[in-house]
């Protein structure tokens, strides 16, 4: 992945490479983090330290994680004094400004955010795992993998068709992926469960009509929302290996799809706040949130006919008047924590053709 360096001019490209390699140095390799900056009379103030030391008081350092790189005034200061260290100054060339010739503000901060450690406190996470992967010849094993990306970025790309805000952003767990939405706020995640339902109706497409039976893997899937670190792995020639991600979200996600089954999708009991001042969706009712986006995309086509409805819903034992009631399940992992989730399922109906079935019914899971 190489620095956004579309819509930049020759002279901002060179800037930006010069940039990239002051603060290549400064992060030495990774062991440093570059936690904030402000424009300075002779170039550019910066607060680095080791990540060792930035991790070791998570709590107490909780706003240097979560606020902006961009420390104008008296916050660069106040954060100096929280991690108990002193600014760098770095002198430039040119001025941090606005004005003609000068370096502009949001070039610093797009270069500066490859070396930082940021803390998300909600985003939405899914972790796709290939069910017997590490049986698998490597033949068929890169096929596998092969054909799971190819869905991931046509669902991808179907989802910004419709109008949805996402961006995938995804690491290799050897035998799956894990995949976020770049993209943050609650918007972006609802949005998110809309676009990983467009893949699962993609995926089972590919696996009714390809030819190849061996190369359409059988999957588990775990979907939460939680916290998490991103941090990247800029190189020194300037380009960007990409982002990763780790923390509560994905140690959640990856102990439950220990447990999953095969075909089956867990969803994890999590807690979503809704804005400011506002109460928190827990998974059940931001599934209904998801379903009412999901309700309005009227032109969604897979396999050249139209999904007419799609049904992404929790599943659990019928109650009196026959409506599902979702269950919540807990799990102890092989550690002997305890995790709790849902079973979800997905139905796709489209204009011709036979459905879309993607998960376990509520009664598979009772079966030995």
């Amino acid at each position: 992945m190489i620095a956004d360096n579309r819509h930049i001019s020759h002279e901002e490209a060179v800037l930006q490479q010069r940039l990239h390699a002051i603060f290549f140095d400064l992060w030495r390799f990774g062991s440093n983090a570059l936690v904030g900056w402000r424009p300075s009379r002779n170039g550019i103030e910066v607060i680095t330290l080791p990540k060792v030391r930035l991790f070791a008081d998570h709590g107490r350092h909780l706003p240097v994680f979560s606020e902006g790189t961009l420390m104008e005034g008296a916050a660069l200061d106040d954060a100096a004094r929280l991690l108990d260290v002193q600014p760098v100054e770095l002198r430039l060339e040119q001025r941090i400004g606005e004005a003609a010739g000068d370096i502009p503000p949001a070039l610093v901060e797009r270069v500066f955010r490859l070396f930082t450690v940021r803390k998300v406190l909600h985003r939405a996470v899914l972790l796709i795992d290939i069910v017997g992967f590490s049986k698998a010849e490597p033949e068929a094993q890169a096929a596998q993998l092969t054909t799971l990306e190819f869905s991931l970025n046509l669902a991808e790309e179907m989802a910004r068709a419709q109008g949805l805000a996402v961006t995938f952003g995804r690491t290799t767990t050897g035998d799956g992926f894990y995949v976020w939405n770049e993209r943050s706020g609650l918007r972006a995640d609802i949005d998110f469960f809309c676009a990983v339902a467009i893949f699962q109706i993609v995926f089972s497409a590919l696996k009714r009509t390809s030819t190849h039976s061996e190369a359409v893997p059988v999957l588990r899937l775990c979907l939460s929302i939680g916290s998490h670190f991103v941090y990247h792995q800029p190189r020194k020639n300037g380009s960007d290996a990409g982002a990763f991600i780790v923390g509560d979200v994905t140690i959640q996600v990856a102990r439950l799809i220990g447990t999953a089954l095969p075909d089956q999708m867990l969803v994890g009991d999590f807690q979503r706040p809704l804005g400011l001042g506002q109460n928190h969706a827990n998974a059940e009712t931001f599934l209904l949130a998801v379903s009412e986006r999901l309700a309005a995309l009227k032109t969604l086509s897979v396999l050249g006919y139209r999904i007419n409805r799609v049904a992404f819903y929790l599943t659990g034992p019928r109650d009196a008047e026959g409506r599902h009631v979702p269950a919540l399940m807990t799990i102890t992992d092989k550690h002997g924590f305890e995790h709790r989730c849902y079973n979800a399922k997905l139905n796709a109906f489209a204009e011709q053709g036979e459905p879309y079935y993607c998960g376990l019914q509520h009664g598979d899971l009772q079966k030995d």
